[in-house]
């Protein structure tokens, strides 16, 4: 069956045989034309805040991606144990167009790691330019690119209340907690040593504890490699007298995870001083702090104690005077003891030279 198509209808049918009908038609267009104007201008008006919300939304600015890009870096990193160097952040993160907005950049996911993981990256000391090597390679660098070495790791914000084991567990991943227990033993070692520790001494150490040569981990050696790797410990080599000489000394991560401070309370919990009295506590705590090189704070005065000392004091200067007056009494007594020696010996001269002149008149 064929299509039927309709006819369009003729434009001068359409209109009307009033001749009065089109100025009506048209007087009411014009009466309706404002409003509806005023329609759109107001439909327009209403929607345009969702519509600058979506563009906010979908349109992040770049400053904010920026700032993403950093956080999720931050987070691989430490989850790798890799430090956050300021070449990576150049590259991977500002790019070519955001080389200047770095400190902006750096402050505002510095603000979203603390508001929201409870951490904030904290910067990593300098390697220590033990060897003359090390020495001179850094000679070779220039001034200006010390801006550009830095790196950080992520540190905790949390309270010292929050960071109990019954809060933030150990963490789950095999061999973890094995892994903080050995490194944390071996810079215990370093520190307690002087800083430094040779690697037989090392050896000697890990073969008290049966892990000489191998550990739950992994090999002893690989292990070593890898906590050098991961930033903990440092080892340096050296020719001395034609011997190669090589020692362990503390890293850039080791001094910020563990440092001075850990090894002190990890001392604690193996010693158990908490049974102890006063005097022994204080005595492990002079001890331990010397064997850390770190500066112990004058211990608070007890009651009586500076009677104590200002009696002590008055003892003390009166045995003081005592022994200058005795002092001074066997001086003089021993200057008058000289002067009656001089005295006979003039005495004794004098009757020789009476009796040699006796004896040539004889003659």
């Amino acid at each position: 069956m064929p299509l039927i198509r309709k006819r369009r209808a003729d434009p001068s049918s359409t209109r009307p045989a009033n001749p009065s009908a089109p100025e009506s038609s048209s007087g009411s267009d014009d009466e309706r034309g404002p409003a509806r104007q005023r329609r759109r201008t107001s439909n327009h008006a209403s929607a345009s805040p969702s519509d600058s919300d979506d563009d906010a939304t979908h349109h992040p600015s770049s400053t904010d991606v920026m700032v993403k890009k950093m956080v999720r870096m931050a987070l691989a990193c430490e989850y790798a144990r890799q430090p956050i160097r300021r070449t990576e952040i150049g590259v991977k993160v500002l790019g070519e167009q955001g080389a200047r907005q770095f400190k902006v950049v750096f402050e505002a996911a510095q603000k979203v790691l603390r508001e929201k993981f409870g951490m904030q990256m904290v910067e990593l000391p300098a390697r220590e330019r033990v060897t003359l090597q090390d020495r001179r390679a850094a000679q070779k660098v220039e001034r200006s690119s010390s801006s550009t070495n830095k790196s950080w790791i992520l540190g905790s914000t949390l309270p010292a209340a929050y960071r109990s084991p019954e809060i933030l567990p150990p963490t789950r991943a095999p061999w973890e907690s094995t892994y903080t227990g050995l490194y944390s033993f071996i810079i215990a070692v370093i520190l307690l040593n002087g800083g430094s520790l040779p690697e037989q001494k090392l050896e000697r150490y890990l073969a008290r504890t049966n892990a000489d040569t191998y550990t739950p981990v992994d090999r002893t050696d690989r292990l070593l490699l890898r906590m050098c790797r991961d930033g903990y410990l440092v080892r340096t080599r050296e020719m001395d007298g034609g011997e190669e000489v090589v020692e362990y000394m503390v890293g850039p991560r080791g001094k910020m995870e563990v440092g001075p401070a850990g090894v002190a309370g990890l001392v604690r919990e193996v010693y158990g001083i908490e049974n102890t009295t006063e005097e022994q506590r204080e005595d492990f705590e002079g001890r331990l702090a010397r064997s850390l090189g770190i500066k112990q704070p004058e211990r608070p005065r007890r009651e009586g104690e500076e009677e104590e000392e200002e009696a002590n004091g008055e003892v003390e200067g009166t045995q003081g005077r005592q022994t200058q007056r005795r002092r001074t009494v066997a001086a003089e007594e021993e200057g008058e003891e000289e002067e009656e020696e001089e005295e006979e010996e003039e005495e004794e001269e004098e009757e020789e030279e009476e009796e040699e002149e006796e004896e040539e008149e004889s003659d």
